[in-house]
């Protein structure tokens, strides 16, 4: 094996008179326990969006066991993008032009998302069509979801929502150049695949479709899996692949989507080398279920449960038809953190200057690593802001499912997305946003004409439409007129002259103020 991989896997081959006995049935289909489920993603209704991100005008109710998606925290998620650059944002807006003037906006502004439109009486309210997620997120079409229609992906940016488990385009290891050996995994159809043990699915180890396939083999599909999602249906590995819709991407600066896997400029037994720029030996190496919960040891979890603890999985990838002195794996370690799995945070969202203590919770927190398993890689967290700035918490307490770390006030408001960091493994991330508080300073009102003057910050933008959540009343009482709101001021006036107190309220926060009179 090439030196430069040492550090990350080694394996103890010892040649003996018979083939090692195997202690459990392999699948396929392979448990659905770490990341995506194995299945197509391109049935998607607003029905579906909302089964993990319902809206809370339509009531929070918790996505489905297992599911890194919090409810309670997109409203704000979105809101957080006002007066943000559009071409930095995550998804281009329905209406580019806000303000009607021919002219496309660069700054997120409410009416770039929101329509108003006339009510039963006389007023403006809010179109409800934005309730829909496909609204704004449009499938351009073919099998793609909203998830691959993003710019990360079009990039090919797999690792900033995926974590380790799929590296960045190019962030793994460039396709191989030299012959495939004898433990090379193929995708399907080894030459020299262990013939000798047969899946249900028809298929032999040292191939990815030991594991990664329908219970037969066939393309109909193996259905009510069990997965974090609920049931689903799994699907071969090529129906996987093909079906995240990434062959349908269009104007990528990493050219053709089919040529960021397959090299059509090589022999076909060469094309499987392409994997790798994805799915490295590191982060290949690093896949393992904690089925028993007492933390990740190579070599000694129940097989078939990742790819690294258990010799059964070992020779599942890397088998071969090897004859003489059957090869067989008896110990294989990591000096690599395993990849851990985040599936819930306690808090989502809260207010910018808060200080508390945040639970998050998963699968794989801790691990046994080295060449002996003599190292423990334990958790940290990673916090990272919309410019991609890191923050790296110790926790107060951890273990192998859980951890507690305390959240400081002093970051600043923003969207953050939140891993479990061990060594350079990274889970995947769940997003948390730090809201923004109205920082007004004194409120005037001008008397003679009845008018309220506040200065300050984060006021964010009015819409002037019931339900909007934004208004500035007087004793309760919605002015009459609003001349100017802007972020960081606000004109209004009143019916009935200067009210003894004036309460400003927005999308995120609310603040009354006593008017000093002139």
């Amino acid at each position: 094996m090439n030196k430069l991989h040492l550090p990350i896997i080694r394996f103890i081959l010892l040649a003996s008179l018979s083939m090692t006995a195997w202690g459990a049935i392999p699948p396929p289909p392979v448990n659905q326990n770490l990341g995506i489920p194995d299945t197509m993603f391109n049935l998607l209704t607003k029905e579906v969006c909302w089964r993990c991100h319902k809206p809370a005008a339509l009531g929070e109710v918790a996505p489905p066991a297992g599911v890194p998606v919090k409810t309670t925290y997109l409203p704000d998620r979105h809101h957080q993008h006002l007066f943000t650059d559009i071409a930095g944002g995550p998804e281009q807006p329905p209406f580019m032009d806000a303000n009607h003037d021919g002219i496309e906006d660069t700054t997120y502004t409410c009416l770039n998302c929101h329509r108003l439109t006339p009510g039963p009486n006389g007023g403006l309210e809010l179109d409800q069509s934005f309730r829909n997620c496909l609204f704004c997120h449009i499938v351009e079409g073919g099998e793609r979801t909203v998830h691959h229609d993003t710019p990360l992906a079009k990039e090919a940016l797999c690792g900033t929502c995926h974590g380790s488990l799929i590296r960045s385009l190019d962030a793994g290891m460039p396709p191989a150049t030299y012959a495939p050996s004898m433990i090379t995994p193929w995708r399907s159809g080894k030459p020299n695949g262990d013939t000798s043990m047969t899946s249900s699915a028809g298929t032999h180890p040292g191939n990815c479709n030991f594991c990664h396939n329908t219970q037969d083999g066939n393309t109909t599909g193996t259905p009510d899996v069990p997965s974090g999602f609920g049931p689903i249906t799994v699907f071969t590995n090529k129906q996987n692949h093909h079906g995240t819709g990434v062959p349908t991407i269009t104007g990528s600066s990493k050219g053709s989507p089919c040529q960021w896997c397959h090299n059509i400029d090589r022999p076909l037994a060469e094309g499987i080398r392409g994997c790798q720029r994805c799915h490295d030996i590191e982060s290949l190496h690093n896949i393992e279920y904690d089925a028993d919960g007492d933390g990740i040891v190579p070599g000694a979890e129940t097989a078939y449960q990742g790819h690294i603890g258990n010799t059964d999985n070992c020779w599942g990838c890397h088998g071969n038809n090897r004859e003489v002195g059957s090869l067989s794996i008896s110990a294989a370690a990591t000096a690599s953190a395993t990849t851990p799995q985040l599936q819930d945070i306690n808090l989502s969202t809260w207010e910018v200057g808060t200080a508390f203590e945040m639970t998050l919770s998963g699968n794989g927190f801790i691990n046994q690593g080295g060449l002996m398993n003599e190292i423990t890689y334990r958790p940290t967290v990673q916090l990272t802001d919309s410019a991609g700035n890191i923050t790296i918490l110790t926790p107060n307490a951890e273990s192998v499912d859980s951890v507690q770390v305390a959240i400081p006030n002093t970051l600043p408001a923003d969207n953050y997305r939140i891993q479990i960091k061990k060594d350079t493994a990274l889970s995947n991330p769940i997003v948390a946003t730090i809201t923004p508080l109205i920082n007004a300073g004194p409120a005037i009102c001008v008397t003679k004409y009845r008018l309220i003057f506040l200065r300050g910050k984060n006021f964010g933008m009015h819409m002037n439409g019931t339900d909007s959540g934004t208004r500035i009343t007087g004793d309760g009482i919605d002015a009459n007129v609003i001349y100017v709101w802007r972020d960081n001021m606000i004109a209004a006036r009143f019916r009935d002259g200067c009210p003894s107190t004036v309460e400003v309220t927005n999308v995120f926060d609310s603040v009354t103020l006593t008017p000093r009179l002139w």
